[in-house]
């Protein structure tokens, strides 16, 4: 299907290197429109999108440790995340490359599997920019902006803290069993 992109994030963590050094050299490949600077375990958070997973395979084969290891080595790790569904807006460098406000990315893991979890959450809170459905070790990463640490806060502890959903012995449970939020500092 011509125009189809492949989706990633790709998870970086910096060891003792500046992980503005490394930002500012990630985005030099065309391939990644958003590189962020959280708060966490994560040093980087990296968005991008491939042709086709020949490209997205030399991107990480090729590119990706070159520029890293040539550059900053040692890196401690990367964990590259396939995008399955995206919901809401694309963040592109434009309009995203910082936060407008407080912005945060999410990471949830299911207990009920629901293919629209993030287009509802999404539909119900305006802060919540986007959302991805992602094979590997979570199971959605949304990012959400708010005017105010105290206004995300809400939306976390209001969207996804006590998100109820029907299990599959037919009674309401929580939706997801964790979360884990991550403060963009840029």
């Amino acid at each position: 299907m011509a125009g189809t992109q492949l989706s990633f994030i790709i998870l970086v963590d910096a060891g003792d290197n500046d992980v503005h050094k490394i930002r500012d050299a990630l985005l030099k490949l065309e391939a990644l429109h958003i590189v962020h600077c959280p708060l966490g375990p994560t040093d980087l958070i990296c968005v991008g999108s491939v042709a086709s997973m020949d490209e997205l395979k030399g991107l990480m084969s090729t590119q990706v440790p070159q520029l890293l290891e040539d550059k900053f080595n040692p890196i401690e790790k990367t964990e590259t995340l396939l995008v399955m569904d995206q919901y809401g807006e694309k963040l592109t460098a434009e309009t995203f490359s910082r936060p407008n406000g407080t912005g945060a990315w999410i990471f949830t893991d299911q207990k009920v599997s629901s293919s629209h979890l993030s287009a509802k959450l999404i539909d119900h809170y305006p802060e919540i920019i986007t959302a991805y459905n992602v094979l590997g070790c979570h199971d959605s990463i949304f990012y959400a902006e708010a005017e105010t640490l105290d206004r995300l806060m809400a939306v976390i502890d209001e969207g996804f803290r006590t998100l109820r959903g029907i299990g599959s012995s037919g009674k309401p449970m929580k939706v997801l069993s964790r979360t884990d939020t991550r403060l963009v500092l840029m």
